[in-house]
């Protein structure tokens, strides 16, 4: 959600510098064709009434078309509103997770990452981070991996695993000595079909995004409550917000996720 927001703020930014370069091109075609059906009409003999109002006409029509490419959103930006959309509704889902004494901290930066945490969920059943996608389709698998319908995941649950192993490796580093954690990485599909409803796939929760919390609070008791609230002070000082309004921060670890990503 944070990433989408941030991809849109940038947009807008970058439509503004834009503004006044698209008045002048569009202002420049309207005349430019209002000009050439006025003496093209002349030519023909038209009434100057009819003239006249072809080319405002055609004027107006040069100018709205000009308009609606201006205002009209990117495929990218309309993929990434979708997602946010799709993440919003696991965070409701979650909240379920709230009221029963859990801790979910939203959209949280990854040290030393270009990417975020959509979700991380702390309680008595241990700790856990909760990606959503929302692709389509049935999900099925084959030897190629898994799949949504036609779209391919296997990049996907790699960066999720990356994720996971990131985390727990971030939260053991800050915690006492002898803490034994592992971070269980959950993916959230907020549109595609489970054939059974859940599925465990090279390590990584696959649920309905309106299972989630069902499946977190019946996984069993693993941490007491003096570890828990431990666990959630670590968990709110290593992963901040995710910022909207900065610079995308670097990613050293980025040929690990090509090497991910091309698997």
């Amino acid at each position: 959600m944070a990433e989408y927001l941030r991809r849109r703020e940038l947009y807008v930014a970058e439509r503004k510098d834009r503004l006044t370069r698209a008045v002048v091109t569009a202002t420049t075609a309207a005349a430019v064709a209002a000009t050439l059906v006025g003496v093209s009409g002349a030519v023909v003999g038209l009434p100057t009434v009819v003239v006249v109002q072809t080319v405002l006409g055609v004027a107006l029509a040069v100018l709205a078309l000009a308009a609606t490419r201006f205002l009209r959103s990117p495929s990218e930006i309309e993929s990434w509103r979708e997602d946010a959309e799709a993440e919003r509704r696991t965070a409701r889902a979650l909240d379920r997770l709230v009221r029963a004494g859990y801790t979910v901290l939203h959209d949280r930066a990854l040290a030393d990452s270009a990417g975020n945490v959509d979700h991380l969920v702390i309680g008595s059943s241990g700790a856990w981070i909760v990606e959503t996608d929302a692709h389509r389709g049935p999900l099925r698998q084959n030897r190629a991996g898994l799949w949504a319908g036609k779209v391919p995941l296997r990049a996907m649950l790699g960066l999720v695993t990356w994720m996971g192993e990131e985390v727990t490796n971030h939260l053991v580093a800050e915690l006492p000595d002898g803490w034994q954690l592992q971070v269980q990485p959950v993916v959230a599909f907020s549109r595609a079909e489970l054939p059974h409803g859940l599925a465990l796939l090279d390590g990584v929760v696959l649920l309905p995004a309106a299972g989630v919390a069902d499946y977190i609070l019946t996984a069993g008791v693993v941490l007491k409550p003096l570890d828990v609230a431990m666990l959630v002070d670590v968990a709110e000082r290593a992963f901040p917000p995710y910022p909207v309004d900065e610079p995308a921060p670097t990613w050293p670890a980025m040929s690990r996720l090509r090497g991910m990503l091309g698997r």
